[in-house]
């Protein structure tokens, strides 16, 4: 990938996550967890869990690599496996378009079936609605891996900014109209306009002529993903059971997880992606050894930064949410259900990071039959914590699932890359620090709230991991790198924990 490639991914993902809080800000502000939050975030699970099911490994690991390939060896079949997925599209998206919109209420309450019979009504309104923008949805994925496979990135960088910025406008012509419906209109008015768009950008590189290899170009990409096939049953299968486990639990807490979980994958985004991936964009080009080695210099620093997040969001849950959500109908039930759930994703969102980046490292060595095996893992624990302890637990199952099933993977993928020890002494070193934090930023913090709460909070856990960081030698080492930005360079060797 180019320069430019990179610097269009990151700055379109970046405004795309922008956008992406200010539509979760104003979705709480203007409905809270009332029936149309709920009901949209059922209609985003419908259509999107059985479209990403049937495609998303077929476009980024069977069209994606097998189209580049052609590209340089058979220009012509390149050309004939792009005509011959985008026709199998066009009759895969008419076929879940009637399904979706004809069987609407039958998917709802597969999907939620704790759902109050108003709730369940208007979901199924909204999922008729977002399920019109499943063609265009597809089309323009394909044109985005089409373009990604001559070099170009500009379809893939405007694509979650373009969809934020229509559910946006939808929100407020919703809020104006008074028709919560319109919210649904957003997404599929999005794709619409991204696909036209996306014609026009790629037009050149469209192949002209008319299909005549369909079934050999598509028995190639079915060669190519199959032995991935079970990663998507488990993904979507755990997306679905949780959206079932939200719903028996109530109906705001469905809308409540999203809320929370907008929170946690945000830090992961923002800390141990850049982090993390700076000092792995090595690895590809290292022999175990060495990738080792440069991996073992990122482990500490990533850690001792996402580690005391974890912790803010742990014992600060209500006020984090407080201050992101807390206005306009999110009242005090809202704030108590998504606080709680977020405590959950925040016992483990130094796992959620450390096991993004671990995942990184094994696909950057090649290895992502390994990869693939430590998310399924991860995967299936979600579902078992989900299943098992919603109706114990409550809401803050749907948080410690995640975490646990992050925790798994964390574990699983650190053993063939060969920092299984190195990490868990660092997490074993971190433990009494975070339940030292932990416990000052409870008591300052308790009977406070809002941003005071959160000052409060952040201000005794930097305090704790501060004083822990210039108090011990290897911490001391490991942040003076976070600080110059050294993190991911080989550690010396000897150099303690």
């Amino acid at each position: 990938m180019t320069g430019d490639g990179v610097r269009r991914l990151v700055l379109g993902g970046l405004a795309g996550k922008l956008l992406g809080m200010l539509r979760e800000v104003l979705l709480a502000a203007a409905y809270g967890t009332g029936v149309p939050a709920t009901a949209t975030r059922v209609a985003q699970t419908g259509t999107l869990v059985p479209v990403d099911f049937f495609t998303a490994d077929v476009l980024s690991a069977g069209f994606l690599p097998l189209h580049k390939e052609l590209l340089r060896t058979d220009p012509d079949r390149a050309h004939e496996l792009f005509r011959a997925l985008r026709r199998a599209l066009w009759v895969l998206s008419a076929v879940l378009v009637v399904a979706l919109v004809t069987g609407a209420g039958t998917v709802v309450g597969l999907l939620a079936p704790g759902l109050e019979p108003a709730t369940a009504a208007a979901s199924a309104q909204f999922l008729r609605v977002m399920a019109l923008g499943v063609p265009s949805y597809l089309q323009f994925s394909l044109l985005s891996y089409l373009e990604m496979s001559h070099g170009g990135f500009r379809l893939a960088g405007v694509r979650a900014t373009v969809q934020n910025l229509g559910m946006v406008a939808a929100l407020g012509a919703a809020w104006l109209l008074g028709e919560p419906v319109v919210l649904a209109s957003g997404f599929a008015l999005a794709y619409v306009g991204l696909h036209a768009w996306g014609l026009g950008q790629v037009a050149d590189l469209l192949p002209a002529g008319s299909t005549t290899g369909t079934r050999e170009a598509l028995r190639r990409v079915w060669r190519r993903v199959r032995p991935l096939l079970l990663l998507p049953v488990v993904l979507q299968g755990s997306v679905v059971a949780e959206r079932v486990v939200a719903s028996l639990l109530g109906d705001e807490v469905v809308a409540a997880v999203d809320y929370a979980r907008f929170v946690a994958t945000t830090g992961v985004n923002l800390l141990a992606v850049p982090l993390g991936l700076a000092g792995l964009a090595a690895l590809a080009g290292l022999d175990r050894a060495d990738a080792r080695e440069r991996l073992a210099g990122t482990v500490p620093g990533l850690l001792l930064v996402v580690a005391p997040v974890s912790v803010v969001l742990t014992v600060g849950s209500a006020p984090v949410v407080q201050v992101l959500y807390g206005r306009g109908a999110f009242d005090a039930s809202a704030v108590a259900t998504s606080a709680a759930v977020l405590t959950g994703f925040g016992v483990g969102f130094w796992a959620q990071s450390c096991a993004y980046v671990l995942v990184k490292a094994l696909n950057a060595a090649g290895r992502n039959r390994t990869a693939a095996g430590a998310l399924l893992a991860g995967l299936a624990v979600t579902l078992g914590v989900n299943l098992s302890l919603h109706a114990v637990l409550g809401p803050v199952t749907l948080g410690l699932a995640a975490s646990a099933g992050a925790l798994v993977t964390t574990v699983l993928a650190a053993r063939p890359l060969g920092v299984a020890g190195l990490l868990a002494r660092w997490v074993l070193a971190c433990l009494p620090v975070a339940a030292a934090a932990g416990v000052l930023g409870w008591w300052v913090g308790r009977g406070l709230e809002g941003w005071p709460a959160l000052l409060a909070v952040t201000g005794s856990v930097a305090a704790v991991w501060a004083a822990a960081g210039l108090g011990v030698g290897p911490w001391r080492r490991v942040g003076r790198d976070v600080v110059r930005g050294a993190v991911g360079r080989p550690r010396a060797r000897g150099s303690g924990r």
